[in-house]
């Protein structure tokens, strides 16, 4: 024990814990005066609604300097006092677009602590006009590969967003875009959808400093289709269509996923070939039939092939009565037609399907007019009609 007592190391360890206790003492029983470092003061900005009802507004709140504050005063008295220290500046008095150096002002419990040191005084504000512009709306529908069995149809109903705000900010905004997750939409409906803004380069822009929205949602509408996988069938526009045809020979889908309103059918879609030929071929766009639903992601593909010339040919057609009455037999003659098609395609290869329509007949014996369809781009040359006869089926 002597031995331990007398030794260097026991009298410094004794030393450092005699002063951690005395250190203790002093601090939590006489309560020492102390200076503390307050960071990050947000700026209370006083006075914006008078600059905006003005005409002006501020557009570089971003950028203010951080606020940093030394405070002296009792420990208790600091600590207490942390959380009610604020920085303010007034721009009431700003009538004029450009920089104004404004005073920082300080609030903060002078009757405990006193400041003891701030190093930013002023601060210049950057002012613009304020103007209001309509802000066209768009939608994006993500997610419909989640339900194989049906296609969701989005209509905007509010076409713009009215937004009020300094020149620089409101002119950044290109389009507000909805985002609507179709997995999610089960049945034909309306809803309220919130939306972002974006900027032309397509990324988000912060609206942080838009002083008025006419809405913070947009009303959609949502309309619930079937959903069935159609061919495509490439063709031109309805004008070069008359003379010339497109001679397919790559495509970059071959069929598409469409919404059919209820009754409708539809066998294929056309893609019409726009004219001016790119790098990789043609763009081809959709065109979707009355009662049928294109999503727009789907509505352009790519083509290639050449435009040639159409010529014409006779090939031989089976008729097919079709609508026949219950309890009807119905005889057609003659049953096969020689018809003549324009085209540019190969005559052999191309199906040609002939039907004459009874439902409508009004005697047992009439000349009806035949319709026509093809698989391909072509056009049938004339009219015709066969002699139908419609007697008691047995």
């Amino acid at each position: 024990m002597k031995n331990i007592r007398n030794s260097k190391t026991f009298l410094k360890i004794l030393s450092a814990l005699i002063a951690v206790v005395l250190w203790f003492a002093i601090t939590y029983t006489e309560d020492p005066v102390i200076s503390q470092t307050v960071i990050g003061l947000k700026i209370n900005i006083k006075g914006e609604s008078s600059l905006n009802a003005g005409g002006f507004a501020i557009v570089n709140k971003d950028s203010f300097p951080a606020i940093n504050v030394v405070i002296r005063g009792s420990r208790s008295d600091v600590i207490s006092a942390l959380g009610e220290i604020s920085a303010e500046i007034d721009v009431s008095a700003i009538k004029q677009e450009g920089e104004t150096v404004v005073a920082v002002t300080y609030s903060y419990p002078s009757s405990r602590v006193i400041l003891e040191k701030a190093r930013v005084k002023e601060i210049t504000v950057k002012t613009e006009s304020v103007v209001t512009r309509e802000i066209p709306v768009k939608t994006e529908v993500v997610n419909r590969d989640k339900n194989k069995e049906i296609l969701v149809k989005t209509v905007c109903k509010t076409e713009t967003i009215s937004v009020k705000g300094a020149i620089s900010d409101v002119y950044e905004i290109a389009y507000a875009k909805a985002k609507i997750d179709a997995s999610k939409i089960t049945k034909t409906s309306e809803m309220e959808c919130p939306y972002e803004f974006y900027g032309e380069n397509d990324t988000a822009v912060d609206d942080g400093n838009i002083i008025y929205k006419s809405s913070e949602t947009v009303l959609l509408e949502n309309t619930v289709y079937d959903r069935i996988n159609l061919p495509i069938k490439v063709v031109l526009d309805s004008e070069k269509r008359k003379n010339y045809g497109f001679s397919l020979k790559n495509i970059s889908i071959e069929s598409v996923d469409v919404g059919l309103d209820e009754g409708v059918s539809a066998e294929y879609i056309e893609a019409q070939v726009v004219p001016q030929k790119e790098k990789n071929g043609y763009e081809a766009v959709l065109v979707a039939p009355e009662g049928v639903y294109i999503p727009e992601e789907n509505t352009k593909i790519t083509v290639s092939g050449e435009i040639v010339p159409k010529e014409t040919a006779d090939i031989s057609v089976k008729v097919n009565p079709v609508n026949v009455p219950s309890g009807k037999q119905v005889t057609v003659s003659p049953d096969e037609v020689t018809v003549t098609v324009k085209t540019a395609e190969n005559p052999a290869k191309l199906t040609v399907k002939a039907t004459v329509d009874v439902s409508k007949m009004t005697e047992t014996e009439e000349v009806l007019p035949l319709e026509f369809d093809t698989d391909g781009d072509a056009d049938i040359i004339g009219t015709y009609s066969v002699t139908v006869k419609s007697e008691q089926g047995e």
